[in-house]
């Protein structure tokens, strides 16, 4: 009976042997394929973070090229691109996949633009703002502690210093792929407007956001050129040089004017290609100083000549002889759209024609027609012009 025993006690002993010895094994493979897992998707992680994982792609050579060349090719492309944070490379490496997908089945769309702005947790890596001097040209100051305060993005303003932009320029289609080489993205790269911020999007996003606009504000100098300060060029000499490149005039005070001056605006692609003189511009200097609301502080200022007692008495003779000099501040017409001075010949000049003439006219007219050369067809052009400048304005 105890030899039964014993022989039962030993079976049940093996058994637990060999049950603790199979758990045993389980749980090291177990181990032990977690660990080949985690080294897998280690290795896998580093492998699809590095640049040069992210420039083997076809369809990324534009921008692989021009990061190369940029002053950020020692940085790689998850430093900018991916946020800091487990949750954050998560996020990518899920996006990644979709990536992957719409590659292998050349489904995605081109040009290449990045689905969200980067953060700027992943430029604070490298620009600690509160030990870093900025390295701003010329006399530009930028104060980043103010732009950080009021939440402004740091790509708002550096959205280019990687890739110049190449995407805004539509030079990353499908077909231009093969096009691409270091050559070419050197010169896109070489192209300093792309990658820097601009005065226009600095006046813009200031405008916008009720800052001020004097140029004092980021400038450390008065921005003045020397000619400008001279005397002369007070007194009258600057619409001589105005009239030589009213262009160069325009470039600073179009940010000093509170009127848009229409005539300067941008042409939209359409009007370039459908009009013939999209470029050129067809205001005068005179036009231009009664237009720019910078130019009343002077303008505004009665002249001396006005101030005499003859004045009024010879003012008509005056004008006959230099007419272009009082439309300078002065409009022909009634309802005057000049900033400078609301006085204009018919404020004391009455019209000699009678009321609702234009009703009554032999030849059908419009009620907004104004003085022009269809006139002359029947009128005395000497009688006309007494009063009369063409479409309102001088004649150019």
């Amino acid at each position: 009976m105890d030899d039964h025993r014993n022989e039962e006690n030993q079976l049940t002993n093996e058994n637990k042997y060999w049950k603790s010895l199979k758990r045993v094994k389980i749980a090291t493979l177990l181990i032990a394929g977690i660990i080949v897992l985690a080294l897998s998707l280690n290795f896998g992680v580093h492998a699809t973070s590095t640049s040069q994982f992210c420039s083997s792609c076809h369809m990324m050579t534009p921008q692989a090229l021009t990061w190369e060349v940029s002053s950020h090719s020692s940085v790689e492309c998850k430093d900018c691109h991916v946020a800091p944070g487990i949750e954050n490379l998560v996020d990518a490496k899920v996006g990644g996949l979709r990536e992957l997908y719409h590659t292998v089945t050349d489904s995605y769309v081109a040009p290449i633009r990045m689905p969200s702005l980067i953060p700027d947790e992943s430029c604070l890596r490298c620009h600690n703002m509160r030990t870093r001097d900025v390295s701003a040209s010329g006399d530009i100051l930028i104060d980043h502690q103010i732009h950080q305060e009021k939440e402004i993005k740091c790509v708002t303003c550096h959205d280019g210093v990687a890739h110049g932009k190449i995407s805004e320029k539509r030079v990353t289609y499908k077909s231009d792929y093969d096009r691409w080489n270091t050559k070419v993205a050197e010169r896109f790269m070489a192209d300093k407007k792309y990658q820097r911020p601009n005065m226009e999007k600095c006046m813009d996003c200031h405008e916008l956001r009720n800052a001020p606009l004097t140029c004092e504000t980021c400038h450390s100098t008065e921005m003045l050129p020397d000619d400008h300060r001279e005397e002369r060029f007070k007194k009258g000499e600057h619409g001589l040089t105005a009239s030589e490149n009213l262009m160069y005039c325009e470039s600073c005070h179009s940010y000093m004017s509170k009127k848009v001056i229409k005539e300067f605006q941008e042409k939209t692609h359409y009007e370039k290609y459908t009009q013939q003189d999209a470029n050129e511009k067809k205001l005068t200097v005179k036009q231009y100083a009664k237009t720019n609301t910078f130019c009343i502080d002077c303008h505004s200022e009665r002249p001396t000549s006005h101030k005499s007692a003859t004045f009024f008495l010879k003012h008509g003779n005056n004008a006959n002889k230099e007419s272009e000099n009082c439309f300078t501040c002065h409009d022909n017409s009634k309802f005057s759209e000049s900033p400078v001075t609301k006085v204009t010949c018919a404020t004391c000049h009455p019209s000699s024609h009678q009321r609702e003439w234009k009703g009554k006219h032999p030849i059908p007219i419009s009620n907004t027609q104004k003085f022009d050369e269809t006139c002359l067809s029947c009128h005395v052009e000497t009688t006309c012009t007494k009063c009369h400048t063409y479409g309102n304005r001088t004649e150019e």
